[in-house]
């Protein structure tokens, strides 16, 4: 079970298969390697949605280290084709950080193809396809789509990093399938899983929850069933340990100690992403509310859009509401890796 849907393999015209090949033969295995300046460091956040990874990334981003960006892996649809608003509140079009960033990459976003930038990513990312995503080689009809895609990909990483500075990039986009397409970039990659108990991340998806971003469109998040959420929590989780075995660092961080503890968290991030850990560079927190700025992240849960002062308050909503049976399947579901996590009964 995908979350992100599939889209069928198109077939293709000998004369577009032919000119495919050729194209394919200009391109390398991997995406080239930047020229001259340092890999960017790239800090990706994972976990099945609905776990606190957006509000981990908006307080990661108040520290002068850290550059926030969202989900890349929708910028190419929400941002590029769909024109859905930056976490400034400006569409994505008129956001003159994400517009400098595309003249950088790639002399302005109208260069690309639109159609096939957000093709490529579609029929890429897929966790079904994670055997060629391990092997770091494109099988059949996606060969030529995922060369493009990581082409496009270094251009993007290297023109965000040019653009903030030198800080950690993070990209808060979560799927498993993007973590292993992108060890295929010259980039310093390091994920961050973060996990919340399961039965909160169950009864948080079965929300209905609208996206301010696709203004008069009025369109809501997916929801998922407890079965759904269960398998996803699980895969997720299992598929971002299964990354330290490729040697991609993984840190995990429980939601839980992010909210009671949101320093201690911040810090052993910090310590991860290889940076100072000195407590001067971290946000001001007073008690756990912290004074978050508008930040540049091109997709992301509709918690990006908030400013001003926010109050981190651990959400256990479903333990008092969620009803039994659905909690009863949740926690069955999910029993090995709660154990695991030391996440127990209540």
């Amino acid at each position: 079970m995908d979350p992100l849907g599939e889209i069928n393999d198109r077939h293709k015209r000998p004369a577009v298969m032919r000119r495919e090949a050729k194209q394919l033969r200009t391109l390398s295995g991997v995406a080239p390697p930047s020229s001259g300046q340092r890999r960017p460091r790239v800090l990706m956040l994972g976990g099945f949605g609905r776990s606190g990874s957006t509000l981990l990334e908006r307080c990661l981003a108040q520290c002068e280290d850290f550059a926030g960006l969202g989900e890349l892996l929708h910028l190419w649809e929400r941002g590029l084709r769909d024109n859905e608003l930056c976490g400034c509140g400006e569409p994505f079009g008129q956001c003159p950080v994400w517009q400098q960033i595309g003249q950088q990459a790639f002399g302005g976003w109208s260069v690309l193809d639109m159609d096939q930038a957000v093709s490529d990513r579609l029929g890429v990312v897929r966790n079904r396809f994670l055997p060629e995503l391990i092997a770091q080689r494109g099988w059949g009809s996606r060969r030529i789509p995922r060369q493009r895609l990581l082409d496009n990909l270094q251009k993007l990483y290297e023109a965000a990093d040019q653009s903030v500075a030198g800080r950690v990039l993070v990209d808060s986009s979560k799927h498993p399938a993007y973590a292993y397409l992108l060890r295929a970039l010259d980039i310093d990659l390091r994920c961050v899983l973060v996990v919340r108990d399961p039965r909160g991340v169950a009864f948080s998806w079965a929300k209905v929850v609208k996206r301010p971003e696709t203004g008069s469109r009025d369109e809501e998040m997916p929801r998922y069933s407890i079965p759904a959420s269960m398998f996803n929590w699980t895969t997720y989780s299992l598929l971002f340990h299964a990354l330290s075995l490729l040697k991609v660092p993984v840190l995990t961080v429980h939601y839980e100690h992010f909210m009671t503890d949101p320093r201690q968290t911040l810090l052993r991030i910090h310590r991860f992403a290889g940076l100072e850990t000195a407590v001067d560079r971290l946000p001001s927190f007073t008690g756990r509310q912290i004074h978050l700025d508008a930040h540049h992240t091109v997709a992301g849960n509709p918690m990006r859009f908030k400013v001003g002062e926010i109050r981190l308050k651990l959400d256990v909503a479903w333990k008092e509401q969620m009803k039994g049976i659905d909690r009863f399947l949740a926690s069955t579901l999910s029993l090995p890796l709660r154990l695991y996590y030391r996440l127990r009964g209540q």
